[in-house]
């Protein structure tokens, strides 16, 4: 037989008649079968996806080889993303055996290099007494996350060199007690020497019953005063009014940045609780040295509080990368408005309503009727679509979804588009809608400039059991039709991280749940991957949550991904404006889900020819009252 490199090296241009059989490579791969995975390239040579038998011989063998060994791959494949993913686990191969020149070399060439290969990359920079590299890091260290060990050494050289400091440390350690990482402030504690108020037992204290632990730290040595700051914002999230007032009682003789912090951290979690007291808060912490987030929710907690003079003051104080975000350009614009500063408003209401976002439906609603010039889409050819279909990366992706690597084929597909012309995306996007790949259909049409068929973007499969099945069910195809947009590309097979199956996401409880109100004993995982029953299921869902919270469909999307408990209790006891509800809640992921789910039900509404405006899926959400009995 021969060697295995050998194998490996030779390059076949005429397409093999065999078709690498994926479901063996991976079970190869997993039982790490060398000589099974260097068969498989063999019969494989000059197919389609002949690198991937390829790869999985090199990657699970790196600590035996040199660079020499890997170049043949490099050459064939550069500008991969297989071969970008085997420099990735190269390059930490070379960190760890600390061969810098070879190290230097591949790094040139890494895509996006994660914070891992940064710092290796810095250790070399040090190895050659270049520190200014490590002063790139610097900001990596500002993480309630804990970093990889590469980076040890580059935090180490920038202490010594004094470009972090003991303050560094503390504002670390705030960072990861705000996280509620007390485990992690402790560790990082070792830096500023193990203060008594951060070890285990009084950490874990303060965590798990804050009320105890609040009158044992009154001292105002740092230590202390970072752990009764944890402590205040664990208590607040029970009782924000109690935190307050220890807050107050202790922070007396603490220094002014201290005290403004502990008022910005109330502001925060009483904003994402919707209480009154959330914009007071925020006005004695002030906005300064707030981080993005909580520069965000100050802003939040303006809106819930209908005051626009300090909404617009709080929108005008953040950065300048901040004001370029849709959110915030509307929010201001709609407090401009309120100040009756009207031209100042339509101007940035008509910047805004050229888009499709979720704030630009809101701008074109705020505009009222506006008319539109309407810029005809791209179009493509057949000859066009033919030579992308060709291109190495769009073949591969296409064979691997044909054998179900999903998620390797949406990786080649993503590289694929890279450096095609708006034309070419367009083909591109046609190409998946052939091959039934709607998600990348959609994923390539929302990031080709210009104007596309919206058919691209808002699919329509299924119609008529969608309709069928919302008409039953008393809801809103077009919301419908965008829910399943948003959970799942039109994929009858996706499945979530935490198990929620199908084209509209099913839980496994929630399935069980609808089965018995339907009269039926139960429903398997596999039933719901069955796209008439996932609809029926979900359509039916949709509508017992909607009759449930007052007919509101806002309400009803955030209910059916947060929970319709949860939804309910983001409601005040007064009447809301629907886009401030969608605003506070407190859920980013929730937030984001309701707002295009929202939008595409608008865009939906327009293709299926529905006359829902925008104002009616978004009207005022009724007080709070009574009870949801659904999971």
């Amino acid at each position: 037989m021969k060697s295995l490199l050998s194998i490996l090296l030779i390059t076949v241009a005429a397409q093999a008649s065999a078709q690498l059989d994926l479901l063996s490579l991976r079970d190869a791969a997993r039982s790490r079968d060398i000589n099974r995975i260097a068969q498989l390239a063999d019969a494989s040579r000059g197919e389609v996806l002949e690198m991937y038998p390829q790869y999985y011989w090199y990657s699970l063998q790196l600590p035996q080889l040199n660079d020499s060994d890997l170049k043949p791959f490099f050459d064939r494949f550069e500008g991969t993303p297989l071969a970008d993913r085997l420099r990735g686990e190269w390059l930490k191969e070379l960190g760890k055996r600390q061969d810098w020149t070879a190290f230097d070399a591949h790094y040139l060439r890494a895509d996006a290099p994660p914070i891992e290969l940064q710092c290796f990359a810095a250790q070399s920079a040090l190895a050659k007494a270049d520190r200014n590299a490590t002063l790139k890091l610097r900001p990596s260290w500002f993480s309630d996350q804990a970093r990889p060990e590469a980076c040890n050494p580059v935090y180490d050289a920038l202490f010594e060199a004094k470009q972090l400091t003991n303050d560094d440390v503390w504002a670390r350690i705030r960072l990861a007690l705000a996280a509620n990482k007390p485990d992690f402030a402790r560790q990082l504690s070792a830096r500023v020497g193990f203060p008594a108020a951060l070890a285990n037992r009084a950490i874990t204290v303060a965590a798990n019953t804050p009320e105890k632990a609040l009158p044992k730290l009154a001292g105002n040595d740092r230590g202390t005063r970072e752990a009764a700051l944890f402590a205040i914002q664990r208590l607040a999230r029970s009782d924000a009014d109690k935190a307050a007032g220890w807050l107050g009682k202790l922070s007396r003789d603490w220094p002014e940045a201290d005290q403004r912090y502990g008022w910005q951290e109330l502001g925060q979690i009483a904003v994402r609780q919707h209480l009154p007291q959330a914009n007071e808060w925020f006005e004695r912490g002030g906005m300064s040295d707030l981080d993005e987030s909580g520069r965000f929710w100050a802003v939040r907690a303006a809106l819930l509080a209908q005051d626009p003079k300090t909404t617009l003051a709080r929108i005008d104080a953040m950065p300048a990368e901040d004001l370029k975000l849709t959110v915030w350009r509307y929010w201001r614009a709609m407090a401009l408005k309120s100040l009756n500063r009207v031209p100042e408003a339509t101007v940035l209401l008509s910047e805004l309503a050229g888009g499709e976002d979720f704030y630009s439906l809101l701008a074109k609603d705020a505009l009222g009727s506006v008319a539109e010039a309407v810029t005809p889409p791209i179009t493509t050819s057949e000859e066009q679509m033919r030579a992308v279909q060709q291109r190495p990366g769009i073949q591969r992706a296409l064979a691997l979804y044909d054998q179900d690597w999903r998620t390797e084929g949406m990786r080649e597909w993503t590289w694929a588009l890279r450096g095609l012309t708006p034309q070419e995306q367009v083909a591109a996007a046609q190409i998946a809608e052939r091959n039934n790949l709607l998600d990348r259909m959609i994923f390539t049409a929302e990031r080709t400039p210009g104007r596309v068929d919206p058919r691209l973007k808002y699919p329509t499969p299924y119609r008529p059991l969608v309709q069928a099945e919302s008409r039953e069910n008393g809801v809103d195809a077009a919301w419908v039709y965008g829910l399943i947009r948003q959970e799942s590309r039109f994929m009858s097979t996706a499945r979530s991280g935490v198990g929620a199956s199908g084209l509209m996401q099913l839980m496994p409880a929630t399935a069980k749940w609808v089965a018995g109100k339907l009269g039926m004993k139960g429903v398997s995982p596999s039933e719901l991957n069955n796209i008439e029953t996932n609809v029926r299921f979900g359509t039916f869902y949709l509508g017992y949550i909607q009759e449930r919270l007052e007919g509101h469909p806002v309400l009803a999307t955030a209910g059916y991904n947060a929970g319709p408990g949860r939804a309910r209790n983001w409601q005040a006891s007064q009447p809301m404006d629907a886009v401030i509800y969608i605003e506070t809640i407190p859920f980013d992921e929730t937030r984001d889900y309701v707002k295009k789910v929202m939008a595409n039900a608008q865009h939906y509404g327009y293709l299926l020819g529905e006359q829902t405006t925008l104002a009616q899926r978004l009207a005022t959400i009724p007080p709070k009252g009574g009870t949801v009995d659904a999971p």
